[in-house]
């Protein structure tokens, strides 16, 4: 037997005396190898059959779903409703089965009507089988969708309007709901002051989606107490370390701008480095800082820097689901690709760059799966009259 633990179940077929007989003779008996696959998902079903020995692994869209032992059938539905396979079966341990086309199951079920009887049975079991657990799939993707409402609402509505200014922010999940996060504050007692957020939970689904919620909370609140960066890092940093019940960790980058002198302060807790393009000079910069990522460690002091924005300059936050966004050869997009886009020509808005990096990436990937979340935010300060 293989690693996997085959239990017997409802399904499985017990054989009479005679039924045994017919099946353990040579005739229309197979002997397969382990790794054989006996039938394809999307393939014609022909015919079924009947496990002996062995035990056979069940995949469908390329995953394990299910394992099949001695007594078991498989392909009966098929078989009986003339539809395409529903799964693919392939022979986890060496196996011996019968085979059975529609004529020798006809046969059969002339010599032995009982035999189509528990056929059928099996057929009805695994049929509400089915039926429950598409009924669950459809509460789970109700709840995602539900849940993914809910984490949408969290994003900001829509950039900003800051004089002087334009922004633009684009964001995928690689699944129903993700732990990415960006956001803009702005200080009621100081207008001038625009908080940036960009961050990334580790992991992906519902457990990132949630933690990133208490990050975002988290973030908004320090904001608006007037906290530098840094200190809005720190604070998280500290309330992250003292909970005690996540595994989980964040990366963020964390900026304000002040509108009256063009100055963008910044810290970073292990997050990528945004770009920063000079479009007046041609130079393009990564703002670097030293930091790591929340919750790691309870010794924090991330670094603290700034730089002066030019009228026309712009800067572009991001989450690694972009650098590392795979190609079919599983090549990354990596920084230089993100860096080739953003050096590509003048642009002629923050609109203009989000639309060509998205769509840059979406190209190299050429349709592969998302494997992670992904966000790109775009700051412009606009050029002088």
């Amino acid at each position: 037997m293989s690693n996997a633990a085959y239990l017997p179940t409802a399904d499985a077929l017990q054989l009479t005396p005679d039924e045994r007989a017919l099946f353990f003779s040579e005739e229309g008996r197979v002997y397969l190898p382990a790794g054989t696959i006996i039938m394809r998902e999307g393939e014609p079903g022909d015919e079924m059959f009947v496990v002996l020995e062995g035990e056979l692994s069940i995949s469908r869209h390329g995953k394990q779903i299910d394992f099949l032992g001695p007594g078991m059938v498989l392909g009966e539905m098929a078989m009986i409703d003339n539809r395409p396979r529903s799964a693919t079966a392939t022979t986890a341990t060496p196996c011996s089965l019968i085979r059975l086309d529609r004529a020798g199951f006809r046969d059969l079920v002339s010599r032995s009507p009982e035999f189509a009887l528990r056929v059928m049975n099996i057929m009805s079991v695994r049929t509400r089988r089915l039926i429950e657990e598409e009924s669950r799939r459809q509460r789970m993707e109700e709840e995602l969708a539900i849940g993914r409402r809910i984490q949408l609402s969290l994003l900001p509505p829509a950039c900003p309007l800051v004089p002087g200014y334009e922004f633009a922010a684009g964001y995928r999940a690689a699944r129903e709901v993700g732990g990415d996060l960006y956001d803009f504050i702005i200080q009621p007692d100081k207008p001038n002051l625009v908080h940036i957020v960009v961050a990334d939970v580790t992991g992906k689904g519902v457990p990132a989606a949630l933690y990133m919620a208490v990050s975002r909370t988290l973030m908004h609140t320090y904001a608006l107490d007037g906290n530098h960066p840094s200190q809005a890092l720190l604070r998280v940093n500290q309330f992250i370390r003292e909970d005690k019940t996540s595994p989980l960790f964040l990366s963020a980058f964390y900026a304000v701008l002040d509108t009256n002198v063009h100055c963008l302060t910044y810290a970073n807790a292990g997050h990528n480095p945004p770009i920063w393009l000079q479009p007046s000079t041609g130079d393009i910069e990564f703002l670097n800082a030293r930091g790591i990522v929340l919750g790691a460690f309870d010794t924090f002091i991330p670094e603290e820097r700034l730089c002066f924005l030019q009228p026309g300059d712009y800067v572009v936050f991001y989450t690694d689901g972009i650098t590392e966004a795979r190609n079919v050869r599983g090549d990354f997009f990596d920084d230089e690709g993100l860096e080739a886009v953003v050096a590509a020509r003048q642009w002629k808005s923050a609109d203009e760059l989000l639309s060509a990096i998205i769509g840059a990436v979406e190209e190299f990937s050429g349709g592969t799966h998302q494997a992670d979340d992904y966000t790109v935010v775009v700051l412009r300060r606009k050029p002088l009259p």
